[in-house]
């Protein structure tokens, strides 16, 4: 399935301010227009909003993975054989075994939504937790790769605006996107002077990997 368009809006809310420095909270919305109709069975997992232990955020960057939407019918790709692997005493197979498992029990399933009136047109809502990094507690990371797992980016285009929390500060150096051939994308910031707020956007057309690293 190609995309033409995958425009993300992430919203960021500084609630770390508020609950003792637990977590931030984002809001994603996709915006996909894809060159054919995507079927209406299908559906893609996005995280649940649910609390998730340090360790367990430690073993997902270990393994790789991240909280970006994945397809139903790959997010367990590849795991079913845990209990060989163990057997095989292949620990590095089980890991990633085991990393995958505890994604999807954090995540759940969310259909698109097709935009009355357009055609192979969509939007991808969900929200999740963004815990301050380790021995960083005032650091954080908003990290999602595009386009989602399962989607195509040929002659299509991709971008990303992210509105940062009040009062923090971006990380020129960290705040980056990553294209699939190693190229850095190079972000734009901009100051919301009134509201003590940033905007970070980035646009490309190859698949790129998105970090904005923000601090208080």
């Amino acid at each position: 399935m190609q995309i033409q368009l995958q425009d993300v809006s992430a919203v960021i809310h500084g609630t770390s301010r508020y609950n003792g420095g637990l977590y931030d909270t984002v809001y994603v919305q996709t915006l996909l227009v894809t060159n054919e109709a995507i079927p209406m069975d299908e559906t893609w997992y996005v995280p649940t909003g649910a609390s998730v232990p340090q360790a367990v955020m430690d073993f997902f960057q270990i393994s790789g993975l991240d909280m970006s939407p994945k397809k139903a019918s790959t997010i367990l790709q590849g795991a079913e054989d845990i209990a060989q692997q163990s057997e095989n005493e292949n620990l590095p197979g089980v890991m990633e075994d085991a990393a995958r498992y505890m994604l999807r029990a954090i995540m759940k399933k969310a259909p698109l939504i097709p935009i009355s009136g357009a055609t192979n047109t969509y939007l991808l809502s969900y929200d999740y937790k963004l815990y301050p990094l380790k021995d960083q507690p005032n650091h954080f990371e908003f990290n999602i790769t595009v386009p989602f797992d399962g989607l195509e980016l040929v002659a299509g285009r991709v971008q990303l605006s992210i509105l940062t929390p009040i009062n923090a500060t971006i990380d020129p150096t960290l705040t980056k996107g990553i294209a699939d051939d190693g190229q850095e994308i190079i972000e734009h910031v901009a100051t919301v002077g009134d509201v003590n707020r940033n905007v970070v956007s980035f646009g490309y057309q190859r698949d790129p990997k998105f970090t904005i690293h923000y601090q208080y």
